[in-house]
């Protein structure tokens, strides 16, 4: 009895334990969270370092088109020496309602092949979530732009995304709630936004195909994009399956624009309603699909990777990133020359640090992580970018201002302007390691 006795006891214990350090886990999440956007830096001059997220666009030529808000206009600024200078800032639109722009949704430039800037922004009515997507369009580089016009003529769209075809073709794709709002009307339940498509064929003056093709995607989350081997699009969400069980599904758009075709990446079991954090995407020449994502589901918590080695029929066991003790989030993926990268946020309680790993042999082993910049105050989310053969790390801090630094080793004694000096020895390392149709660089600015 007394043996029995104890043996609970010590269960009791573990199970305390294992509590309190789940709950400290979830601390340092949400207090993570908090840090991301806690704050607008406290001016309003149109720079970079005075907004909350910026997002880089490279064009065929190499210069770098930034896009973020401040003071609820959206801005552009183009840099000819990735990002060591800027040239003045350019207003896109000065937009009326509540603007989009917490790190999930953001303005942002797609640079065309023939110089055409087009330019994108979600706007909302004041605590609603009814949004309502915007471009616009600038064919002398930013000097002036059309009159924005909404992507959709009705509201309930947001989280858009663009990705540029090897033909020209721009695809579009965006979270809708407009069959969720008619099953509201009738009186009838539905889970969740859907996942809708475009596409232009005349750099963006027109769209064509609208349509939501999938329902009850999650309705807080970005999309993440990526061409096949093909030239057509794959995109990645957070899903609504069975029971609220919000999960990762990747799909690809069929060659008609008609059908998404895909399958659930994990079973992680977490239900839960606005997690606030998307997925990323890469896709490398082989043709392997590279999937990272954040959850705090029952079967797993944390950040994790899969790849999916036959076009998303199947993927394989999901792999840790980053250092649990120090909550990894805002994964991003980018394949390029024969390698695949992987960035991401850890914070330790006091400090964010951005992390970052290469694989060169199509996502089965990783070289170690490496820290690349890190902040004590509050961040945009890592985002990477490549031109020319090179991949950046693109990242906005509220202290340190806007950072492009380059990923590649070879680049590694590079100084980046604003870089944290001595990064690397502060930071401790890590070990290396449903065919379905719609129902009936661094300067601180």
């Amino acid at each position: 009895m007394k043996r029995a006795a104890l043996a609970l006891l010590s269960l009791l214990a573990a199970s305390s334990a294992l509590a309190q350090e789940k709950e400290a886990e979830k601390g340092a999440q949400e207090k993570m969270g908090r840090m991301a956007h806690a704050a607008a830096p406290a001016c309003a001059d149109p720079l970079p370092r005075c907004a909350v997220s910026a997002t880089p666009s490279f064009g065929a030529d190499g210069r770098l088109w930034l896009t973020y808000s401040v003071a609820g206009k959206v801005y552009g600024a183009m840099s000819r020496d990735n990002g060591g200078s800027f040239a003045p800032p350019f207003v896109i639109a000065a937009p009326a309602g509540t603007l989009d722009d917490n790190g999930e949704a953001r303005p942002k430039i797609v640079a065309l092949a023939d110089g055409t800037l087009l330019a994108s922004y979600t706007t909302r009515p004041e605590k609603s979530y009814e949004g309502t997507v915007f471009v616009t369009r600038s064919t002398d580089e930013g000097r002036s732009f059309a009159p924005p016009q909404p992507l959709v003529d009705d509201k309930g769209q947001r989280f858009e995304t663009f990705i540029l075809g090897p033909k020209g073709r721009l695809f579009a794709a965006w979270l809708d709630k407009r069959d969720a709002a008619r099953a509201k009307a009738a009186g009838e339940s539905f889970e969740g936004s859907g996942i809708a498509v475009a596409w232009s064929d005349d750099a963006g003056k027109s769209f064509s195909g609208k349509s939501i093709l999938l329902d009850h995607s999650c309705e807080c989350c970005r999309i993440g994009a990526a061409l096949d081997r093909d030239g057509q699009p794959v995109f990645i969400w957070r899903h609504v399956f069975e029971n609220n069980r919000r999960d990762h599904m990747a799909a690809k758009l069929s060659a008609d624009g008609k059908t998404l075709t895909g399958a659930r990446v994990s079973l992680d079991d977490w239900a839960t309603s606005c997690p606030h954090q998307g997925p990323a995407l890469a896709i490398d020449a082989a043709g392997r699909w590279h999937i990272a994502w954040f959850t705090r589901g029952k079967t797993r918590q944390g950040l994790f990777y899969a790849r999916s080695e036959d076009g998303g029929k199947s993927f394989s066991e999901p792999e840790r990133i980053g250092d649990a003790e120090r909550a990894p989030q805002r994964p991003q993926l980018l394949a390029s020359g024969g390698a695949l990268y992987r960035a991401w946020k850890e914070f330790d309680g006091t400090t964010t640090t951005i992390l970052a790993q290469i694989s060169r042999d199509g996502g089965k082993s990783f070289d170690a992580p490496r820290a690349l910049a890190q902040t004590a105050e509050a961040s945009d989310h890592p985002l990477l970018a490549e031109s020319k053969g090179v991949v950046y790390l693109s990242w906005l801090t509220h202290e340190e201002g806007y950072r492009l630094i380059p990923l590649q080793r070879d680049h590694a004694r590079a100084p980046a302007r604003n870089a944290t000096a001595g990064l690397a020895k502060k930071q401790r390392a890590a070990p290396t390691p449903i065919v379905s149709r719609r129902r009936a660089a661094s300067a601180s600015l």
